[in-house]
Parts: C-alpha cells; structure tokens; sequence
C-alpha cells in the first residue's frame, strides 16, 4: 500500500493507482469504485442499521474517473465529512483486505 499525496513530503506516490483507499475526518475508510458507465462512487465503511455498507453522496458526486471523484468530494461543501488521506494499492484484494469491515449482529 502506499499513500498518494499531491506534494512529495515522504516516500509515497503521487499516481493514482486503480484500487485507491480513502480516509476521512471521522476516521471512517471509503474506497472508490467503477460502477459502469464511466461512473466511479465512493464507498464507506459506515455501516448502517441495514448491515450495508453506505454510499457517499448521489449521482452529481460521481466522478468519470478515481481523480474526478476525489476532486468532486473535496469541492462538495455540505459534504460533512472531508477526505485527509488517500492511498493507493497494487490491487483489489490488497484494497478490500484494508477496507474489509466485520458487520456483527
């Protein structure tokens, strides 16, 4: 896994890979995820009453690629909760290993 930053301050990238990871302010995780149709969606690792995961934001928050959904976030003010770190992985599993959230009962 590495962190993706827009400055260089540390070893990290500053190339957005196809899995990328996000964290937000209220410590929850997302990640970004191509549903078709030139849309990429955020998802949370907030779970709802409903077992589910949840979604960040509706169709005008969808971006049509990783870097157009990050950028559409960070631009969105009622957004409520804001991105502080966003990391970037070799691949799906790797992604889903970090995100992975134990729904219990």
């Amino acid at each position: 896994m590495k962190e993706y930053i827009e400055k260089e301050q540390k070893e990290t990238t500053n190339k957005l890979s196809n899995w990328v990871g996000l964290v937000f302010d209220d410590d929850s995780k997302g990640i970004i995820l191509y549903f078709g149709d030139n849309r990429y969606h955020i998802i949370t690792n907030d779970v709802y009453a409903n077992g589910r995961n949840g979604t960040c934001g509706g169709l005008e928050d969808d971006g049509d690629s990783i870097k157009d959904t990050i950028d559409k976030w960070r631009n969105d003010i009622d957004s409520g909760t804001k991105i502080t770190t966003i990391f970037c992985f070799d691949s799906y599993r790797e992604l889903m290993t970090w995100f992975y959230c134990l729904v219990t009962g």
